[in-house]
């Protein structure tokens, strides 16, 4: 679980992850999201302090997750009025109607979720875990797929990793922005140069940052 008590980023150290992702693939990037946040409530205590920990800036985006749909109304306009305040775009996942609702910049959609209505002023996003889901992000009409897992996750140890082979070959029949999720840091980041890869996505690295 993390505890950002007395914790939080420095401008510094988000420029310099910033600018490693910008690195990979900069002329592929159009929706200028670098680095896109998962939050998990198991391995985040308060979402709220979290997010009021990292710096402000126009290139990173949050997906709000929430198992237990309680009150996820009020937390996630909550935690819009906080991205708002820092610049970050806000997606909600597998809730469209929530999204809607409280004005978020989009939806993201699990790989349960297979059709949905598609609104031109809401960016849409959605899992991709192998060739399988191709039809699945053609008929949602994904603005960027977030490709997973890349690597071993303590998010979820029972995945297998695809891979760097595995996930240039899907990227191939993706015809929107993709990103890598699961398991990206600092020692491997530099491998996913030149792949066409958009933004990374995930807790792991930016939590490497917190001092």
């Amino acid at each position: 679980m993390f505890d950002s008590i007395n914790k939080s980023i420095t401008n510094k150290g988000l420029n310099l992850l910033l600018k490693e992702i910008y690195n990979l693939s900069h002329k592929k990037n159009k929706e200028g999201i670098l680095y896109w946040i998962f939050l998990d409530s198991e391995r985040i205590e308060d979402y709220k302090i979290f997010l009021d920990s990292i710096p402000a800036s126009n290139k990173i985006g949050v997906v709000m997750r929430q198992k237990n749909r309680k009150n996820l109304y009020y937390k996630s306009k909550s935690l819009l009025r906080i991205c708002k305040k820092k610049r970050f775009k806000f997606l909600i996942s597998s809730n469209l109607a929530t999204a809607r609702a409280i004005g978020a910049d989009g939806v993201h959609y699990s790989k349960q979720i297979n059709y949905a209505k598609k609104y031109r002023d809401m960016i849409v996003s959605c899992s991709c875990h192998g060739k399988n889901d191709f039809r699945r992000v053609k008929i949602l009409k994904a603005d960027i797929v977030f490709i997973s897992p890349l690597y071993s996750t303590e998010s979820d140890k029972k995945k297998t990793p695809l891979g760097l082979k595995k996930i240039s070959l899907l990227a191939n029949y993706i015809k929107c922005q993709y990103s890598v999720l699961g398991g990206v840091n600092y020692n491997n980041i530099k491998s996913l140069r030149n792949r066409g890869v958009s933004s990374v996505s995930g807790l792991g690295y930016i939590y490497s940052l917190f001092k």
